[in-house]
């Protein structure tokens, strides 16, 4: 059974109140590599509870420091917020896609998707709305399936019950298409895929997909009793087809991680492990992850261990 073992500088990021911007929280990390670096970019939290996006820069996968804020409501489609950023290299630009809230207090419409794009994180090249509707927690693929770009996506996430689904592009102006959303949303359950659970559990994608030899790589999140009460935050992980990722191929059906250290137990949220980015570094997979809707953590595995996990008899889904 593989685990992920957290990292001893954990956590990595704490709020920093000297900064307003970043006073209250700083989690939900996301990572990319550019040559020798790596850039965390992270969900802040101010005082007033409005959310930006912060990018920090290390030489390792596990230290961060030169933070500053980076995307920040520019438009009235994130007046009130930009949160959990995910960054992922497509060709040769940097996609980051993040919620983007229009409305204070939050409504389901004012709940969308919306990105950024950097060449090399030294500022905002573009920015677009991007989805027509309710919806979160996109993820790019780092490379194109069948010809197209694609991505993974939460739909109607404030609706019961929410949706996970692809979407595939044939050219990246489709991405933040307002025609392309509105065809896609009219046949969602065309686009939606299940991941196994029971009726009083819930699930959220997690990190953008990951490669490897075996296929594609889903780190999200699983939450017990969701709509009962006492609801439990782990972090798990699903293997889909490398052609068709609507074809799950495995699953790990304990945990990977689970509350249990003070950072993850104590904060904003009580009790949460939310996973947000991972990349493979020489054999072995990074995931970060907010603790506590607080602090951004990072734990790893080898990843040889994580795939012979999820291709065994037992990862069935």
């Amino acid at each position: 059974m593989v685990k992920l073992v957290r990292h001893s500088n954990n956590p990595i990021l704490v709020p920093n109140r000297n900064n307003e911007w970043e006073a209250s929280a700083t989690y939900n990390p996301s990572v990319a590599k550019l040559g020798d670096k790596y850039f965390l970019v992270y969900r802040a939290f101010d005082s007033n509870g409005r959310s930006t996006v912060g990018l920090a820069e290390g030489s390792s996968p596990t230290a961060f420091s030169n933070r500053r804020l980076f995307i920040k409501p520019e438009n009235k489609w994130e007046e009130f917020g930009c949160e959990d950023p995910r960054v992922v290299r497509v060709e040769d630009k940097y996609f980051i896609s993040y919620t983007s809230i229009s409305a204070w207090p939050p409504t389901m419409e004012g709940i969308k998707v919306g990105m950024a794009i950097t060449t090399d994180f030294s500022n905002v090249d573009e920015k677009h709305p991007v989805t027509t509707f309710n919806s979160k927690a996109l993820g790019f693929f780092p490379e194109k399936i069948n010809g197209k770009y694609a991505a993974i996506l939460a739909a109607d996430t404030d609706k019961k019950p929410p949706k996970i689904a692809l979407s595939y592009f044939d050219k990246k102006e489709d991405i933040w298409s307002e025609a392309y959303w509105n065809d896609w949303y009219a046949h969602l359950d065309d686009h939606a895929f299940n991941i196994p659970k029971r009726d009083e559990d819930h699930f959220e994608v997690g990190a953008a997909p990951l490669k490897c030899e075996a296929g594609w790589i889903l780190i999200y999140s699983y939450i017990e009793n969701y709509f009962t009460g006492s609801q439990g935050w782990r972090i798990d992980a699903l293997l889909l087809d490398s052609q068709d990722p609507a074809k799950i191929l495995g699953r790990t059906h304990e945990p990977l991680l689970y509350p249990i250290e003070d950072y993850e137990i104590y904060g904003n949220v009580h009790n949460i492990v939310f996973p947000s980015g991972a990349i493979i570094e020489e054999g072995e997979l990074f995931v970060y992850y907010g603790g506590a809707d607080t602090v951004s953590c990072v734990a790893s595995c080898k990843l040889s261990d994580l795939v012979q996990e999820l291709t065994s008899e037992r990862a069935k889904p």
